[in-house]
């Protein structure tokens, strides 16, 4: 990927030439209304790009895009090079701005990072576990348990993932979301027929995790969470390239798995 300023400054006026756009989702009946500013724009963008409305490696077009958005070509491009510099577009040897395709080196990269975020979340939030956020989290299992796959299902899980590393510090808990929310493209384009069930963990995991945290079993918990996570990446990685060998997700595993009661 090329970050030449000029040559993106260039191809970011050619695209307002280019065809339609491929891969973005079609207006909605009633389309939303938009501030028209920069992180409107961007955040739409980068949203559609990370849970696959945007598939990997779509051309796309300003004009299209502000005409879908009702904004001007402005806050488009602007916020497209602030895509650009994220890694999620970029500019092709045409001068041509697409989706970054998805490599298994990405999500090696970003689920070793989920996997160590998670686990150092769970270190610091289960010592300070009491009563309530316990009873917190058990309520948040059974309205997970309880919502269908079609309907808040999703939404649920995240929240109750949430609660397991609630006591880990904003910046933690930051960091472990961005890292989330980068592995949804990855996650929807190569099992998307599969989701929810198969690339989350069981309702058994999740119970087990729960069980872990009623105990203040940071040991068991961490070891659930890391095999959760590493599941699901070499799942996706074996579905884009199975020779990959999964370097960063093996050592992560590493630094995070040991023996119950080790270092105590």
């Amino acid at each position: 990927m090329t970050h030449d300023s000029t040559g993106s400054d260039a191809a970011l006026h050619q695209s307002d030439q280019d065809g339609p756009l491929a891969g973005l989702p079609p207006p909605p009946a009633q389309p939303r209304a938009s501030r028209g500013d920069l992180h409107d724009v961007y955040e739409r963008l980068r949203h559609d790009i990370l849970d696959g409305s945007i598939p990997a490696g779509s051309m796309l077009n300003q004009v299209h895009i502000a005409k879908r958005l009702s904004v001007s070509r402005t806050p488009v491009r602007e916020a497209l090079r602030m895509l650009q510099a994220e890694g999620l577009v970029e500019v092709n040897f045409q001068h041509r701005i697409r989706v970054v395709p998805i490599t298994p080196e990405e999500i090696d990269s970003v689920y070793a990072m989920w996997l160590l975020m998670a686990c150092l979340g769970i270190s610091l939030t289960v010592p300070r576990l009491d009563a309530d956020d316990i009873a917190r989290i058990r309520a948040a299992l059974e309205a997970m348990n309880g919502s269908q796959p079609a309907g808040d299902w999703a939404h649920r899980h995240i929240e109750f993932h949430k609660l397991l590393i609630m006591h880990a510090g904003d910046h933690i808990v930051t960091a472990y979301e961005n890292c989330r929310t980068n592995s949804e493209r990855a996650r929807k384009s190569f099992m998307g027929q599969q989701q929810p069930y198969s690339w989350l963990a069981s309702e058994e995991e999740h119970s087990a995790l729960v069980d872990a945290y009623a105990v203040r079993d940071q040991d068991r918990a961490i070891q659930i969470m890391s095999r959760q996570l590493s599941r699901i990446a070499l799942t996706v990685m074996g579905n884009i390239d199975p020779p990959y060998e999964p370097t960063a997700i093996r050592q992560a595993m590493k630094l995070v798995t040991r023996p119950a009661g080790a270092g105590r």
